[in-house]
């Protein structure tokens, strides 16, 4: 009995250890996802000027890059890695706080253009 009992623990260990790299990868990528939501409401409010969404979308762009060459070295991203992207992340999602309060605001006579 108690050998059956240890074989299944090991079983759904070694199952919840598959996930996790995925699970980190999910995690960056909700993580994007929402900072550019945050980037877009930014825009749609008028907090973010065009010229500060640019800046902050090329950022985002940058992050995605570095993630999609740490892919393609190895097939997948270790530790050191994810800690390199989440630490980009939270460098970038400071900077998108940093332009929302900074007062400087999109007229609100002029049409909102660009993306």
């Amino acid at each position: 009995m108690l050998k059956i009992i240890i074989s299944t623990l090991t079983a759904g260990a070694v199952l919840a250890m598959s996930n996790l790299p995925a699970a980190a990868h999910h995690s960056i990528d909700v993580r994007q996802a929402k900072q550019a939501e945050a980037i877009e409401r930014g825009r749609l409010s008028g907090k973010i000027t065009w010229r500060e969404g640019r800046q902050l979308r090329r950022e985002q762009r940058r992050i995605k890059r570095l993630e999609a060459r740490f892919r393609r070295l190895d097939g997948r991203i270790d530790r050191a890695e994810r800690r390199i992207l989440h630490r980009k992340l939270d460098e970038a999602r400071r900077n998108i706080r940093a332009q929302k309060r900074d007062n400087q605001r999109r007229w609100a006579s002029l049409p909102r253009f660009g993306r």
